[in-house]
């Protein structure tokens, strides 16, 4: 988590892109730590400072057993997700990509969201937060995800 918490922005764009670790859903508790924004356009005025305090501010997490995210504690679960296989929205590579039509969150939120997630190790992942929109619009952030449990 360290190493990918000092690399830079193309750092990180490249290791996204060329990490060939086998693509399997991992198992188990992942906390969260936000690494950089990305130069994305056209999203809706909110979005910013909405994903600026839930993922800069509130300590976060993935429970991939549960396939649900949390915010604060891990027994809080939200986002209930399903996660599949195939090629990234975003760059030019192969991604878990988590879908979020099957939660109960609000039906505009629920569609608005979508990320991806590369693990680099059995305990560590490079994942891309954003909103379900084509690449230069969807992508929002960089994050790492570190097993816990």
């Amino acid at each position: 988590g360290d190493d990918l918490a000092s690399a830079t922005l193309d750092e990180l764009e490249r290791i996204y892109r060329e990490t060939s670790a086998p693509l399997v859903v991992p198992r188990g508790r992942f906390l969260g730590q936000h690494l950089a924004w990305l130069r994305t356009t056209g999203s809706p005025l909110w979005l910013g400072p909405a994903l600026w305090l839930a993922f800069s501010r509130i300590p976060f997490g993935v429970d991939f057993d549960h396939r649900r995210w949390f915010f604060l504690h891990h027994a809080a679960r939200i986002g209930h997700f399903l996660p599949d296989i195939g090629p990234s929205r975003w760059r030019d590579t192969r991604a878990i990509r988590l879908h979020y039509h099957p939660s109960r969150l609000p039906g505009t939120i629920r569609l608005l969201l979508y990320d991806e997630v590369k693990p680099l190790t059995e305990s560590l992942c490079l994942g891309i937060g954003g909103i379900n929109a084509p690449r230069g619009r969807g992508e929002q952030f960089f994050f790492a995800l570190e097993r816990v449990g």
